[in-house]
């Protein structure tokens, strides 16, 4: 079955400028992302990896001489899926949640920030829920690896509260999906989010 990953890469024509903590404003866009020829939204091109989701393995294997890793058993296909897209384009149009293990973003220099893809889909937590989108359906959070068991943990935990309510009657499906997006938020703390308008 693989351990599925989406990397973006950023494009030559991107700058990257300041340090890569921080929220984005729901639009992809990340403080270290200010392009300095006049467009402050960089684009990325992106790339799969069947095996690079797996315990984040990509994060460390990602270097300027090695920017594919492949030479490991995680390797990147070299030849993007897309290209000139900006982060929220990615996660509305091109990530599912549900079945991508992590995403990647890769800077100029090939510094690589890892994400956890939160499906906000209620189907296994909801009794009333049959099925709900898995692309553009969704959070990013950026990832500390020594920490991705006790997040997925929590995310199901969430989850298990919200599909309640919903069956319940005390939140609609919309409403619950504003709310994981602001329980997201509130645990990733100072950790960058990025949520598909």
């Amino acid at each position: 079955m693989g351990h599925r990953a989406l990397l973006a890469y950023r494009r030559d024509n991107s700058t990257l400028t300041g340090d890569s903590t921080g929220e984005d404003d729901d639009t992809g866009r990340l403080p270290d992302d200010a392009a300095e020829a006049g467009d402050d939204t960089p684009t990325y091109d992106l790339h799969r990896s069947h095996w690079g989701g797996a315990d984040f393995a990509l994060l460390d294997r990602i270097r300027p001489d090695a920017p594919y890793a492949t030479d490991t058993q995680f390797a990147v296909d070299p030849e993007p899926i897309a290209t000139g897209l900006t982060l929220a384009e990615i996660a509305a149009d091109h990530l599912n949640f549900l079945h991508h293990e992590a995403f990647y973003r890769v800077a100029a220099d090939y510094e690589t920030t890892a994400f956890h893809p939160v499906w906000f889909g209620l189907d296994i937590d909801s009794e009333t829920v049959e099925r709900s989108a898995t692309v553009g359906h969704g959070a990013l959070v950026e990832a500390v690896p020594e920490e991705a068991n006790y997040f997925r943990g929590w995310v199901r935990g969430t989850k298990a509260v919200v599909g309640e309510m919903v069956d319940r009657e005390a939140l609609s499906r919309e409403a619950a999906r504003d709310y994981l997006v602001e329980r997201v938020r509130s645990w990733a703390d100072d950790r960058v989010v990025v949520v598909p308008s």
